[in-house]
């Protein structure tokens, strides 16, 4: 599932290995807000659009990877049940790994917070 991190300030010079614990409140403060739409849900994209302006998107975003049966969704599983779904994986469990993803177009800049769950 991916979101958009809206107005977000990205840490200066964070590590991975810290990432997840400087995002955290941010990640649940976006997946609480009632306004918040979801950009993606499915299965993990790629991350290949460097260079190509159609495939990016232009801003900063949080993308959860986890098994949609891990939490009990499917793809017809409503906007609210999936937020909540990540909600409560975020604040109960830490990811695998949490890492920066920068994605460059001509014109576009794709800013990506991962965390992958397993």
């Amino acid at each position: 599932m991916t979101v958009e991190a809206r107005d977000y300030i990205l840490p200066n010079e964070i590590i991975d290995e810290v990432l997840f614990l400087t995002v955290k409140q941010d990640v649940l403060n976006v997946l609480n807000d009632p306004n918040t739409d979801i950009t993606y849900f499915g299965f993990a994209p790629d991350n290949t659009a460097d260079n190509q302006d159609e495939l990016l998107l232009d801003g900063v975003f949080f993308r959860i990877i986890a098994y949609n049966k891990d939490l009990g969704l499917t793809l017809e599983s409503s906007k609210e049940e999936v937020l909540a779904a990540y909600s409560n994986l975020v604040n109960s469990k830490s990811p695998y790994w949490t890492t920066f993803i920068t994605e460059r177009g001509f014109i576009k800049e794709e800013i990506t917070i991962e965390l992958l769950y397993q």
